[in-house]
């Protein structure tokens, strides 16, 4: 039996269970691996809350696809926790090339959030090939676990706003999973960024490359007296008041991005993104320059595969105050 962290209904992290489910076997284009390593992202604490816009994302599936409105609620239960995964394929679907029994995969369950049953803490999972990529040999699990989310969003985002190498961009949440890796891979491409977090948080942005601002009131003039030259890009890794900053200095709705949408900000023109603009080349990018040592990840925590340590990971998340990634190990 495979062991999994599932929930049969929305609320807070006592939701979560430990279920025991039978193992799979994959189809055609599926690959089944040996779990060794998940990365948690505070969108999925939210999708087991019942967060609002979440479920307004699985009633607009409903719409395009007018069959789901015959399914039972009950279909729609348990649902899996977890979409970044690192491990070790046991089986292959026929259709599968490029990859072995044996490898080191990393990869990232895409799919709706809200409407996706799946989850990736468990100890073996079947997932589409495309959604698994080749671990470089010199990356450890928990590393790789922690990279798809982060990369495809960081990515994405980037290219819905064109971010360019001539760019000044400020980007909130920047100590965070996503935001720390956004820091660096901006630097990487040549742009200059200012990076919103709290003060204890400086110094690790200056080691990541971005001009550290501390959040709070007041941070429209702390920023005009940092940048270098005019703040050109915004990307909103947070939420709450960011997007009304970047219109407050300046920007045009389709110069910042946001991972947080709102009808206000989407009325105005900001752009939602993330990993919905993402491309197949994004994550092998990444890992990539994580691989050679370009860009760092900052592991915050790394928790046993138990029922309260994912809770307690996850209400850690909750918090809001993590610097980097929180990943589970099933090694």
């Amino acid at each position: 039996m495979n062991r999994v962290i599932q929930y049969r209904r929305f609320g807070g992290t006592d939701v979560l269970e430990m279920d025991y489910v039978a193992e799979q076997t994959p189809e055609h284009d599926q690959v089944c691996l040996a779990v060794k390593a998940v990365g948690l992202n505070p969108l999925e604490a939210k999708t087991f809350a019942g967060d609002r816009r979440l479920r307004l994302v699985a009633f607009v599936q409903r719409l395009i696809h007018p069959q789901r409105w015959f399914e039972p609620a009950a279909s729609r239960f348990p649902r899996g926790v977890a979409r970044d995964f690192a491990g070790v394929i046991e089986a292959l679907g026929s259709d599968v090339t490029g990859f072995a029994v044996g490898d080191e995969v990393l990869g990232t369950l895409r799919g709706a959030p809200g409407v996706d049953t799946r989850g990736a803490l468990a100890e073996q999972l079947v997932a589409p090939v495309s959604d698994v990529v080749l671990k470089p040999a010199g990356l450890s699990f928990d590393i790789a676990a922690s990279l798809g989310v982060a990369a495809q969003t960081a990515c994405g985002a980037f290219r819905q706003i064109a971010l360019t190498a001539s760019d000044v961009l400020v980007i909130s949440a920047a100590s965070g999973g996503v935001g720390s890796l956004a820091v660096q891979l901006a630097v990487q491409r040549g742009a200059t960024v200012i990076g919103i977090a709290g003060e204890r948080n400086a110094d690790y942005l200056r080691s990541l490359g971005a001009i550290p601002v501390a959040h709070g009131e007041g941070i429209k003039d702390r920023i005009l007296a940092a940048a270098p030259r005019p703040v050109t890009k915004l990307l909103d890794c947070y939420g709450g008041e960011y997007v009304k900053l970047g219109f407050a200095l300046g920007l045009p709705g389709r110069a910042i991005g946001t991972l947080v949408p709102s009808p206000g900000a989407i009325t105005r023109g900001a752009q939602f993104t993330g990993s919905r603009h993402a491309q197949p080349e994004d994550l092998p990018e990444v890992v990539g320059l994580v691989a050679n040592g370009t860009i760092k990840v900052t592991l915050a925590h790394v928790y046993p595969f138990a029922l309260e340590s994912v809770r307690v990971a996850y209400a850690e998340l909750n918090s809001g105050h993590v610097r980097g990634k929180l990943v589970v190990s099933l090694s």
